[in-house]
């Protein structure tokens, strides 16, 4: 008992923290921002990366599904002049009314990038 009361006396009228004790806290919590904040951005980039890299396998997968439903060796486009200017998203088997849009799921959303795709199904990164 009579340890505990020395302790309280030495502790009488502290009430906070000392400034070496907040400067401790602020340097710790900006070596941990200074090593965490870069990692973050790296694993941003890299998601990006594999988003581009994943879509562009659901789309090669599009395109042989479309291919396969019809029994198509060959995909021809619903326009008859495809250029730069004019996109075309609807890529016909002849004969049928399917579109690569029926095959690509997870509805409307924008490609993160643009590809080109041969009349024998190849798909490719513009």
């Amino acid at each position: 008992m009579k340890l505990r009361r020395v302790f309280k006396s030495f502790r009488y009228g502290e009430k906070g923290f000392t400034l070496i004790e907040l400067l401790v806290v602020v340097m710790i919590l900006g070596t941990l921002a200074a090593i965490v904040i870069p990692n973050v951005a790296q694993f941003m980039s890299e998601g990006e990366d594999e988003a581009k890299e994943t879509e562009y396998h659901n789309v090669q997968t599009a395109v042989l599904a479309l291919m396969a439903a019809n029994n198509a060796t060959a995909l021809t486009t619903s326009h008859d002049e495809v250029n730069e200017e004019s996109e075309c998203d609807l890529v016909v088997v002849s004969g049928s009314s399917d579109t690569l849009t029926d095959f690509l799921i997870g509805g409307e959303f924008p490609l993160k990038q643009g590809y080109d795709i041969a009349t024998d199904g190849s798909v490719t990164v513009d």
